[in-house]
């Protein structure tokens, strides 16, 4: 962990009021193994917490959070840009928050720091200075942290993390994690003060969900085959979301069949290069990917995933099966050649 810059503002507003006000820092902190210890532990536990992944909306060019965040990881890196990045940000939040009764604030702490080989940007609200033991010093005109023993990490009620490798790196990853608890009606505000995009739909994060849970295969010591495997994660999928408004939590869905809340999301992300929402609404039609259909008579047995039915790769016709795969056919009739 190396934590470069490090800077903490608030944001007075109560709840069902319109007036709200921008106390900011003067100048940035300076980072110590006390501040660096406790960045990592936001890291630690922002994993934990990510609700769903993001890009910049497109045309975002006037937000600040944008254009100051674009400008640093492109050649700018500076105090004063990431100084610029935080203060403007929250000036712009100070007046866009006072349209939204409910939302409430808090002190925003900005930093920029590299964990294991990866650089990140990241903001994250803490409602109540104790929880980061947040004190205000008059004789310098800035935030800092008292101590670093003793901090409530869970305290964080919303966060942004950027990820500069992937932005940079110009793929097609989302590059932004975004954390909210969950019915907290002002994270709408949130995503919008940071510019993020509507994010990976129901669609693609199922397959992708699907995907994953494939390439991983079965859990240790499961008793039966793949077969047998992915009708119990259909199950238990279709229990949940039937009774969750149609939402899936992935990491409950990982620690129930793998043990590990992390495992299919870390893979999604180190393996399988997309990240993938702990929670999101199911696509129905999708989940059925997992379901494969069998049929055995004497002497031939079929076993088929349901995709194969809805690509047209199988089509039931005229009391026939006619399957449309040219390596099957290849496959056989090399057999059969081999066994003439």
């Amino acid at each position: 962990m190396k934590l470069k810059r490090i800077i903490i503002h608030e944001l007075i507003k109560e709840a069902g009021k319109t007036e709200a006000s921008f106390k900011p820092s003067t100048s940035l902190l300076t980072v110590n193994d006390g501040l660096e210890s406790m960045i990592q532990e936001v890291h630690e536990s922002f994993e934990k917490l990510i609700n769903s992944y993001h890009k910049f909306k497109p045309h975002s060019e006037r937000k600040s959070v944008f254009i100051n965040a674009h400008k640093y990881s492109n050649g700018d890196e500076t105090d004063n840009r990431f100084y610029n990045w935080s203060k403007t940000s929250m000036r712009e939040l100070e007046g866009e928050i006072k349209s939204v009764p409910f939302a409430t604030g808090g002190y925003y702490v900005f930093s920029d720091y590299e964990i294991n080989g990866l650089r990140f940007l990241s903001i994250v609200i803490v409602r109540n200075r104790e929880a980061f033991n947040i004190k205000w010093d008059p004789a310098t005109e800035m935030y800092n942290v008292d101590s670093t023993e003793n901090i409530n990490i869970d305290q964080m009620a919303m966060g942004f993390r950027m990820n500069l490798n992937l932005y940079k790196g110009a793929v097609s990853r989302n590059y932004i994690a975004i954390i909210n608890k969950k019915g907290d009606g002002a994270s709408q505000y949130f995503k919008d003060w940071v510019c993020v995009d509507e994010g990976t739909g129901p669609k693609q994060n199922t397959n992708n969900f699907i995907d994953i849970i494939k390439k991983i295969g079965l859990p240790e010591n499961f008793e039966g085959d793949e077969d047998v495997f992915f009708k119990h994660v259909y199950d238990s999928i279709e229990a949940e979301y039937k009774g969750n408004n149609g939402l899936v939590n992935v990491d409950r869905i990982s620690e129930l069949f793998y043990k590990d809340r992390g495992r299919i999301r870390k893979y999604a992300e180190e393996e399988y290069g997309q990240e993938l929402d702990s929670e999101f609404k199911i696509h129905t039609d999708s989940l059925k990917k997992l379901i494969r259909f069998k049929a055995a008579v004497k002497g031939l047995s079929i076993s088929l995933d349901i995709s194969l039915f809805q690509n047209d790769t199988v089509v039931l016709q005229d009391n026939s099966v006619i399957i449309r795969n040219q390596s099957i056919y290849d496959q056989l009739s090399k057999q059969r050649n081999e066994g003439n």
